[in-house]
């Protein structure tokens, strides 16, 4: 919903009436995850995406019967019938969209706390009694939105009453740009683009500078390992070490490997890798944690440019935060 709450707050403060068609549910292949959202305004306008496309019209029909007065409903689009191509997903996967219309009065909060990264979620009820029933839920609150809202969770809950869908709104993850290089300006614009909260972080204060990296979100003159020691990490965070000039380097990994975070890659040639290896082993660092440093940093795709190495990093960090993750039981094992 992300990328239609502009709309949606533009629309709720002219007192536009709306209805909105939300991915609550895919099996197999789907285009868009849980929590995408198409909107469409009592003028027939649209914003945003539910399925890029192959069940659209269709969901756009169910909007405007929604606007005309009828009721919320949950609809299933898959290829069960002889019509799939046509109203239905050719890619082989099924999709359930939960259409109602828009509660006005949450939009500007739900709007504000996204603004301010304030965690936040959007509990709607899809089934049983109060079907199209809403609320917003904070970390404070209880039950089991506020339970999906800390793991920064999106989907469906069951409850006596029915199924509820949560819609949550994590703050935007952090990535962490040790070294004030042109390859950390090309991957801050990148990491920005993926959704994270960039931070570029050097010792040496007249390369940290705005006119260096104007789309970053912070810029800090610290040494890395000092200032990882503070800053927050969990599993979502990326923390990407450009400096390979081992004085930086072997004291920011220390460090980053006693954090969470979901992605750590370190920037070096083959050789410097090896050596740097050998330094943090010196250091008391294992092979097990070893492990979780990607170096060289970024996917073998024969990038040579500042830009291409950036999509080769977020590349490799989509690659690795996307990867399942071991059960419980499997993690035991290991």
């Amino acid at each position: 919903m992300r990328d239609v709450l502009e709309s949606l707050e533009r629309w709720a403060q002219a007192g536009t009436r709306v209805a909105t068609a939300t991915v609550v549910a895919t099996e197999r292949s789907a285009p868009r995850e849980p929590g995408a959202v198409l909107a469409v305004d009592a003028d027939g306008n649209v914003v945003g995406s539910v399925t890029g496309g192959c069940v659209e019209p269709a969901v756009y029909g169910e909007a405007r019967e929604v606007l005309a007065g009828e009721g919320p409903r949950l609809r299933t689009y898959g290829i069960a019938d002889e019509e799939a191509f046509e109203v239905g997903l050719p890619c082989g996967g099924t999709v359930h969209i939960f259409v109602d219309a828009l509660d006005p009065a949450l939009v500007a909060p739900l709007a504000e706390a996204v603004r301010e990264e304030r965690p936040i979620a959007l509990e709607t009820r899809i089934s049983g009694e109060g079907i199209g029933a809403k609320r917003l839920v904070g970390p404070e609150d209880d039950g089991p939105a506020a339970e999906l809202l800390a793991r920064a969770e999106t989907g469906i809950v069951e409850t006596p009453e029915g199924q509820v869908f949560v819609s949550s709104f994590a703050p935007r993850p952090n990535m962490y740009v040790f070294g004030a290089v042109d390859h950390a300006a090309a991957l801050a614009s990148i990491g920005r683009f993926l959704g994270f909260r960039v931070t570029v972080c050097d010792a040496r204060a007249r390369f940290v500078t705005r006119e260096r990296f104007p789309d970053v979100d912070e810029l800090v003159v610290e040494w890395p390992d000092r200032f990882l020691a503070s800053a927050p990490v969990d599993e979502r965070t990326a923390i990407c070490i450009l400096t390979h000039d081992h004085k930086f380097d072997i004291p920011a990994l220390k460090v980053a490997l006693e954090t969470r975070a979901g992605y750590i890659g370190a920037m070096g040639s083959r050789r410097t890798n090896a050596d740097r290896a050998e330094r943090l082993r010196a250091e008391g660092v294992t092979d097990e944690e070893m492990a979780r440093i990607h170096a060289p940093i970024g996917l073998r795709i024969g990038s040579r440019s500042p830009q291409e190495v950036a999509v080769a990093i977020a590349a490799e960090i989509v690659q690795v935060m996307r990867a399942p993750k071991p059960k419980p039981e499997e993690a035991l094992t290991r």
